[in-house]
């Protein structure tokens, strides 16, 4: 009968090297399965919203190029067949949208059911009374948010999460005087004011016509317009690490 051979203990160096890998599985596993049911999550529970445009560059669509592989930033240019397109989620549930707050990323419609989704940044709430100061372009002054302070009978300067040079380039001339919203109207603009179609030009937005709160930007896809469906669709599809607003 053979004797068994005395098994040499580990070094400490190998000890430390199958302890690394040991946990180094396990959390790389752990990560893939509340990646993958984050993924599951959102599709059941969220909704998936493609941005569009350029009016949230660069908070959204900051790595978007176009098909001839033209980065698309301050510049118009076409959707068609432009890759990096920011792909966020956004909560339609009733008890999230009516906790809304100013500075959110909504996905919203001005008026009718059939116009396209716009994502926009919530500037003013229901029943605020604003102003926008407006200035010379490019002035440090120009688009400055006041907004009245119910208990004190003042205006207050409000700080916005915009990069001044993407205020301060575009006009605000129907709002430089006091206006009152509604108690269900939003005021939004997007973040690159001078290239964004938003409450300037096409006034508040109604409570019923906000169609989620957007919660993250969670992939990137390729955008082509399908001639058949007359409408752009979004392919190739690659998920990421969520980012959350």
């Amino acid at each position: 009968m053979k004797e068994e051979k005395e098994k040499k203990p580990l070094t400490p160096f190998k000890a430390f090297m199958d302890k690394f890998l040991f946990s180094s599985y396990i959390v790389a596993l752990v990560l893939a399965l509340c990646f993958s049911a984050f993924v599951l999550f959102q599709k059941n529970y969220f909704e998936v919203f493609w941005v569009n445009g350029q009016s949230m560059w660069p908070t959204l669509n900051s790595e978007t190029k176009t098909a001839d592989g033209i980065p698309f930033n301050e510049n118009k240019l076409s959707m068609d067949g432009a890759t990096g397109v920011d792909l966020v989620i956004s909560d339609p549930h009733d008890n999230v949208i009516d906790k809304i707050k100013r500075f959110d990323i909504i996905v919203c419609k001005y008026r009718s059911a059939s116009e396209s989704d716009k994502i926009k940044r919530v500037i003013a709430l229901p029943g605020e009374t604003f102003y926008i100061e407006s200035a010379p372009v490019n002035t440090e002054s120009n688009g400055a948010l006041y907004v009245l302070n119910d208990k004190t009978g003042a205006f207050e300067y409000i700080e916005q999460p915009v990069k001044k040079e993407y205020i301060t380039r575009a006009d605000y001339p129907n709002y430089s005087t006091p206006t009152t919203l509604g108690e269900n109207e939003y005021f939004v603009m997007g973040d690159n004011r001078l290239y964004s179609g938003d409450s300037r030009t096409n006034g508040p937005v109604k409570r019923d016509n906000i169609q989620g709160k957007a919660i993250a930007l969670v992939a990137r896809c390729k955008v082509v317009y399908n001639i058949e469906a007359g409408e752009y669709e979004n392919i190739d599809i690659n998920y990421m690490w969520p980012r959350f607003f």
